[in-house]
């Protein structure tokens, strides 16, 4: 059975039109849906509501600057704290009658010195007035549902709207660092049309709240509800763009079908005879499609990480068909694996790169002349090494990739520190020496100036692992002297994983806004790789 809940003042209106998208959104469903008798229309109150002073709580409170935190309130635990910390503080919270107190001390080098909170349980929330350090503000703390993760599960998929806007759904990995956490704990999402990554705070197992930020919660951005059929799958989902919203309109309460694609865990053999664990995603089409194979950083890469997921939603919600693999010597990969890279390890990483482009293309739903290797980081360096030895590949896109040697890039690594830690450096002056060095260890770019195929590199600007001045320096030489089939673009707060970033820092992820490349390369490929040449 499905379960929804129509939010709107009209019901006979609202209705109606959830009747006429479901039934025009049925098509592309895995699962035809059947509608069932509707339940009653709710109140702002029901999106998120509890009776009893339990679990997770979150709201958005003013900090003495003036700014915004997500603050989270666990009463099972008595803990405060701030969205993305992973510290918690101690809360005394006392009761008189219908007023609930919560008082918290700081201590030197916390973000406070005090917090407190007088508020009322009313309509299932908790509101109130918080004092932070002297600035007070007035705070709506809504209960944080726990969801199991065989029904998050059911929710992972790609998702489109009537206006071809595309979103991606995935169950949150759990990796924290540096005090930070970097993913939800529920579910991430993805909007492939803003590049925003945000995480999502279940109200219910089928009502979810959008974050405001990549992970922080409050103040929230809007609201999603999945349909399910009778298994409890996603055959959809219902957005909003304010979280209490109870009112359809042009820009909320929009209708997303599950788009079906299909995948399979398949084995492919490199040159020296290792073999490689892949997945192959393919979206539903009559005709060979164009495919992707996607490379690995330099980190201990596996076809499913979150990373992997999120491309293959993106090239599934283009159009494109997308090979993703353990790297050698990681997961369910024969071999040995090497972060190093010299020449012989990025060799044997192109001669992979080589067997997943001959594995697609004995694959009758594959276009053999329009298949692309795709990457990030030290991908740069593989990539073009291994498109110089095959002709099978007709297209390289390069995200944050080096066109410099890896000794320049191990001079700019070291003056950045990666963007581990604030470090004060003057580009300028780096790209200089670089100019000034002689390539040692692999260099690139006499590779990247044979190509003959169709090649796109992104950067951004504030990447710490990169040098992307001296890079773009040299791939525009290459293409001012007749290689016109190249083409980069360069991002303004870039960071080294295309996220908005103000320096680039590894801890400033957690708190961006989005990522940057979607719709730059979702042109590109519309102009070089959709159409059959």
């Amino acid at each position: 059975m499905i379960r929804w809940i129509i939010l709107t003042a009209m019901r006979i209106f609202s209705i109606l039109l959830l009747l006429v998208v479901l039934s025009a959104c049925a098509a592309s469903a895995v699962t035809p849906v059947t509608p069932t008798p509707l339940p009653p229309t709710p109140t702002a109150a029901t999106f998120a509501s509890r009776d009893t002073l339990t679990g997770d709580w979150l709201g958005a409170a003013t900090k003495p600057d003036g700014s915004l935190a997500s603050l989270s309130i666990n009463f099972d635990d008595a803990k405060l704290k701030f969205e993305p910390l992973t510290k918690t503080w101690s809360m005394a919270v006392t009761q008189n009658q219908e007023t609930i107190n919560i008082s918290v001390e700081g201590k030197s080098n916390d973000p406070f010195a005090k917090i407190e909170f007088t508020g009322t349980l009313t309509g299932g929330n908790l509101s109130g007035e918080l004092t932070w350090d002297a600035r007070k503000s007035l705070v709506t703390f809504m209960p944080i549902s726990v969801v199991d993760k065989s029904l998050l599960e059911k929710y992972e998929g790609v998702y489109r709207f009537e206006s071809g806007r595309a979103l991606s759904i995935i169950v949150s990995p759990e990796y924290s660092s540096g005090g930070l956490k970097f993913f939800s704990q529920s579910l991430m999402l993805t909007d492939f049309d803003s590049g925003a990554l945000r995480g999502l705070y279940p109200f219910d197992d089928y009502i979810f709240a959008v974050g405001s930020l990549r992970v922080v919660g409050a103040p929230f951005a809007g609201r999603i509800q999945f349909i399910t059929d009778a298994q409890g799958n996603a055959t959809g989902l219902m957005w909003w763009d304010d979280v209490n919203d109870i009112t359809p309109s042009a820009t909320s309460g929009q209708f997303a079908g599950r788009v079906p694609y299909t995948y399979e865990d398949i084995p492919f053999t490199s040159a020296d005879g290792i073999k490689l664990m892949g997945r192959l995603s393919l979206p539903e089409s009559n005709t060979p499609i164009p495919a992707f194979m996607m490379m690995h950083g330099s980190e201990q890469g596996m076809r499913d990480n979150f990373g992997n997921k999120v491309m293959a939603h993106y090239m599934i919600s283009q159009g494109f068909a997308i090979l993703n693999y353990d790297k050698r010597g990681v997961g369910d990969s024969e071999g040995v694996y090497q972060e190093t890279a010299n020449i012989s390890n990025l060799q044997k990483h192109a001669e992979d790169a080589i067997a997943g482009v001959t594995y697609l293309a004995s694959r009758p739903e594959i276009d053999a002349k329009r298949i692309g290797l795709i990457g990030f980081s030290q991908a740069g360096w593989v990539i073009p090494f291994a498109a110089s030895q095959s002709d099978a590949i007709t297209h390289i896109v390069i995200l944050s990739g080096p066109v410099a040697s890896t000794s320049q890039e191990d001079v700019f690594s070291s003056y950045t520190n990666d963007g581990d830690s604030i470090t004060n450096f003057d580009d300028a002056k780096i790209t200089q020496q670089l100019r000034d060095m002689n390539p040692d260890g692999f260099d690139p770019l006499p590779v990247i100036a044979q190509l003959k195929q169709l090649g796109l590199w992104l950067w951004g600007s504030v990447d710490k692992s990169v040098p992307v001045t001296f890079s773009a320096e040299n791939l525009q030489a290459l293409i001012d002297s007749g290689k016109n089939n190249f083409s980069y673009e360069i991002f303004p707060n870039g960071d080294h994983n295309l996220n908005e970033s103000l320096h680039g820092l590894f801890n400033e992820i957690p708190y961006s806004p989005r990522v940057l490349f979607y719709p730059a390369l979702a042109q590109w490929l519309e102009t070089n790789m959709l159409k059959e040449k």
